[in-house]
């Protein structure tokens, strides 16, 4: 009994979810099953494909999760980037170069596998829409080519947020196969979305161990 009626209220939700004034375009284009996941409390991982300008098929990778917290509570926690490396996967450290207030330069350190990795990001602050698209800035010492891509979140409720992480480039300048790649972003991605709702949804206060 207790079975039907979280499908029947989950369906309801669902009805509800869909027809918020203010949904934006993310939400719009989950299908259903993808929406109960989310609801249900799973984070999920997409493989996005697309046409570039050239006319050729590309993809990314991108991991989303729905928060239980208002999206400018989100937003306050995420934007502290100088915290970001007690509670993201891998990474050890994260150092504000520059900042304002719709730019910042930070220094990012990361632990593969016994190895430290570092590299500078540029991010673009969108506050009004709640985005965050970054690209590796080569002017400063890298260890990796190439990476970008972006952090999303979108008000679904008062109390719930869907956080959407994507990796639109990532060229680690290495001759790694790319089902490599692909098997540590299916891994990564998700692990950094459901850090980043542990630490929401405490106020800021959950780390990592």
């Amino acid at each position: 009994m207790k079975k039907k009626y979280f499908w029947i209220l989950l369906f309801f939700s669902l009805l509800c979810l869909g027809t918020e004034k203010d949904l934006t375009q993310e939400w719009e284009k989950l299908s259903l099953q993808e929406k109960k996941e989310l609801i249900g409390g799973k984070v999920i991982y997409k493989s996005i494909k697309y046409t570039d300008s050239e006319g050729k098929i590309k993809g990314y990778g991108q991991s989303m999760v729905i928060i239980n917290a208002p999206i400018d509570k989100c937003w306050k926690i995420f934007t502290q980037f100088d915290k970001q490396q007690e509670y993201f996967p891998r990474k050890t450290a994260s150092v504000i170069l520059e900042q304002k207030p719709d730019f910042a330069l930070v220094l990012k350190r990361f632990k593969f596998f016994g190895f430290t990795v570092e590299y500078t990001i540029k991010y673009k602050i969108d506050e009004k829409n709640y985005r965050i698209d970054f690209e590796l800035d080569p002017s400063h010492p890298h260890d990796i080519k190439d990476t970008a891509g972006f952090f999303l979140f979108e008000k679904i409720s008062e109390q719930k947020t869907l956080f959407v992480y994507g990796v639109t480039k990532l060229d680690t300048g290495l001759k790694v196969p790319s089902f490599i790649q692909n098997y540590l972003q299916k891994r990564d991605l998700p692990a950094v979305a459901e850090n980043v709702r542990k630490r929401i949804e405490s106020d800021g206060e959950w780390k990592k161990k």
